[in-house]
């Protein structure tokens, strides 16, 4: 995962914990940030925040895992407002840790975060059966509940779709119904297909100027483009000209779906 600089925070910020938790690594950097922003020293923000000087000391240097009352506490105590909101869960290190458990080879970018990941899927999944790892993986990892996703309504055929892929820059890789199904590439992609690739934006201007139409509604989307690392497109394979992404990334695509993309994925999991 690349480096992100450190948040600079002042006391007019309303901070959104999805945004600037996304990670648990990353709270050490942005706490750092509070305590820089409010001109104390980190003993001051101890006292003022109710906690003891090795609690933040551990918090500033990642050694603890803080509870939200904590952060809300230090928070405070620097003069800032944590807004709390919450949304659709959708962590593409939960379909990275069902991949690693399961595909053969497969290794993810971020080892801490899959650790996480495989331990909770465990625990949602009540024990180690793959098809219930796969399910608590889909629900969890759920791509069109992506922030960045972008939704196309209409007609588009997959040899339109792999083209925009070979003209963005980077890798691409087709999934949902159409990795499922696998239509012919001069028919219409089945909704809601999937196109991930590293350059979504181009890949977005490109179908823009089809006969596609956006949507904010992910269930009335034929298509929606999302990006990603290029650790999702490890065993993805070629069908003529379009490239589907690895069958385990396909099933876990389908499965975060609903209605009859969800069923038909379900069956051909349960068929392995």
């Amino acid at each position: 995962m690349a480096c992100r600089e450190r948040p600079h925070l002042d006391s007019s910020i309303y901070a959104n914990l999805y945004d600037i938790f996304p990670y648990m690594e990353l709270v050490s950097a942005v706490v750092g940030g509070w305590v820089e922003s409010s001109g104390l020293t980190a003993a001051a923000v101890a006292r003022r925040a109710g906690v003891s000087a090795s609690t933040l000391h551990r918090v500033l240097n990642n050694q603890v895992d803080p509870s939200a009352g904590t952060l809300w506490e230090i928070a405070i105590a620097c003069g800032v407002q944590i807004d709390l909101r919450t949304r659709v869960l959708s962590d593409p290190q939960a379909a990275a840790a069902a991949r690693a458990m399961l595909e053969g080879g497969y290794e993810p970018d971020s080892d801490t975060l899959v650790a996480s990941w495989r331990t909770r899927l465990l625990r949602m999944a009540g024990g180690d059966d793959p098809v219930e790892i796969v399910k608590a993986a889909a629900g969890a990892s759920k791509p069109l509940h992506r922030k960045g996703a972008v939704f196309f309504r209409g007609r588009v055929t997959l040899a339109r779709v792999a083209s925009a892929g070979d003209a963005a820059k980077g890798k691409w890789a087709v999934s949902g119904a159409a990795g499922l199904y696998l239509p012919p590439s001069n028919a219409a992609v089945p909704s809601v297909t999937i196109l991930w690739c590293e350059d979504s934006r181009t890949a977005t201007h490109l179908l823009g100027d089809t006969d596609l139409r956006q949507t904010r509604y992910p269930e009335r989307a034929a298509l929606a483009v999302i990006e990603a690392g290029p650790e999702l497109f490890a065993d993805s394979f070629a069908e003529g000209i379009v490239r589907y992404a690895a069958p385990i990334q396909i099933m876990l695509d389908c499965l975060s779906q609903s209605g009859s993309v969800a069923d038909d994925a379900l069956e051909e999991v349960m068929s392995w």
